[in-house]
């Protein structure tokens, strides 16, 4: 293995090396694509390395350099993307083996990334269609945790928080449809960020792109805050050739973040009456404790609790599920090709297939009435912080049947009660790493903010890792 450790510098400090001419993109990439190849040998973050691409970027980064020409805000940055954005000429699953092929055409996120520069070094590992909580398919099989290799990295973006977490890459795209962007960055010990609904242009076929209601979007996994601005930077912005959607700005346009402004806070232990392991919960709520001590912000414990967590996860999961079907229906309805898919898929997919106009209808209405209880909430707070995740990282293909020894409902949904409330609400939301439990496995807290905040999400998130430094966190396999 190198020594540099690239994948534990920033983008400025990386361009700030560039511009003095110490470094080249070439040898960045060089060294991320060799760790990449050692590393993916035991944690399994990466299903595909686009090399030749990599490299050709880097040899164009490393021109422009020599040139004097300004950089673009990823020039010479290695980035993964997971494989359900396509990257024409390049193989593209979804975590399927029905539509494993080569991609015809970029999406819109990797269309961004290419605009400015960056350099893509592969595709990382997701769920089929990014239909689960935990990284795992039957075309790569599973990606596990670099805190420790018997345990899963979480989903459905868990190959790009693995490549984050263990050193590879400081930055990663990931995609968030019911908390997969924090999940994997809760259970990996990253700054992941869920931006407003329809801050990100997405390329979406068919009558899916005029739906005015929808739960997943594009967003950055990092190891520095200040990254997940520039990402932000990169991937906002409207196009008319995306989903419908109600932000029309060009960019997020952050210049610099501002880590000394004041705000007022509501921390809530739960949502709903969600059960959280007990040691996830002493830590963050200790976690509150130290931050407020550090930066004398108001803050109120309050209960959260628009309705059951049984309600919410209904809510969530019919939509979901029926979204899911709809987009793709030939993988269920086809009795050939649904030999093929996985078993989460298929039963998903056949709960969507079955709901009723009437349920469906009800979910919508649903919907609105999170959106208002939310908004209400931020009529007097700016935040809302809650543990992001119910327990810390399981064991590949077993995770937990009992929450403080409360046997739980669906085991494959129960260990996340606390992130998909908010991907039907729309809000931005990150997650903060604050530390490890008892078995050293990161926990995290997730910030919750008003519809397009993600500036001040970000500030906040920076007064956050001011204390806590995960920046400096290096799990045990890592580079």
């Amino acid at each position: 293995m190198t020594k540099n450790n690239f994948g534990y510098l920033s983008i400025s400090e990386l361009h700030k090396l560039y511009i003095k001419k110490e470094v080249s993109p070439v040898d960045v990439i060089n060294e991320t694509l060799e760790n990449i190849k050692e590393i993916n040998k035991t944690l399994f973050a990466y299903v595909t390395i686009t090399e030749e691409f990599a490299m050709n970027k880097a040899k164009d980064a490393e021109n422009k350099i020599l040139n004097g020409e300004p950089l673009g805000l990823l020039t010479g940055i290695p980035i993964p993307i997971k494989d359900v954005e396509p990257m024409k000429d390049v193989r593209c699953t979804f975590g399927s083996l029905p539509r494993d092929g080569i991609a015809k055409y970029d999406s819109m996120v990797v269309r961004k990334i290419k605009e400015h520069d960056g350099i893509i070094v592969g595709k990382t590992n997701t769920p089929e269609y990014g239909m689960a909580g935990t990284s795992d398919n039957r075309v790569f099989g599973s990606t596990f945790n670099p805190w420790n290799k018997n345990m899963t990295s979480g989903g459905s973006s868990g190959g790009s928080a693995v490549s984050v977490s263990s050193g590879l890459t400081s930055i990663g795209q990931g995609g968030d449809g019911g908390g997969s962007i924090r999940i994997p960055a809760s259970f990996c010990g990253v700054f992941g960020i869920k931006p407003t609904q329809g801050r990100i242009s997405r390329i979406v076929d068919g009558s899916v792109r005029y739906n005015v209601v929808s739960n997943a979007t594009s967003g950055p996994i990092t190891r520095f805050v200040e990254d997940s601005a520039v990402l932000l930077n990169v991937l906002s912005g409207f196009s008319n050739k995306g989903e419908y959607i109600s932000i029309n700005e060009e960019s997020l346009n952050i210049k610099k973040l501002d880590d000394t402004k004041n705000f007022k806070i509501a921390y809530s232990p739960s949502i709903g009456d969600a059960n959280v392991d007990n040691e996830v919960a002493e830590n963050v709520l200790n976690a509150v404790k130290k931050y407020q001590k550090n930066y004398k912000n108001e803050i109120d414990e309050i209960n959260f609790y628009p309705e059951s967590t049984e309600g919410i996860y209904n809510v969530f999961f019919d939509f979901f599920c029926v979204k899911g079907y709809a987009s793709d229906p030939e993988l269920l309805d086809n009795k050939e090709i649904s030999k093929k898919i996985t078993d989460y898929l298929k039963r998903n997919w056949e709960h969507g297939k079955a709901l009723s106009g009437n349920r469906v209808f009800e979910c919508y209405n649903k919907i609105g009435y999170y959106r208002d209880y939310l908004n209400k909430l931020f009529l007097e707070y700016d935040f809302l912080i809650t543990p992001t995740m119910a327990t810390t990282a399981f064991e590949v293909d077993n995770p937990p049947k009992f929450i403080n020894n409360k046997k739980v409902n669906d085991p494959l949904w129960d260990f996340t009660p606390l992130t998909y409330y908010f991907n039907l609400t729309g809000n931005p939301v990150s997650n903060i790493p604050i530390g490890n439990s008892n078995k050293n496995l990161p926990i995290g807290l997730q910030i919750v903010g008003k519809m397009g905040s993600e500036i001040d999400v970000l500030n906040i998130s920076k007064q956050f890792q001011n204390i806590f430094k995960w920046e400096e966190y290096r799990p045990t396999i890592s580079v």
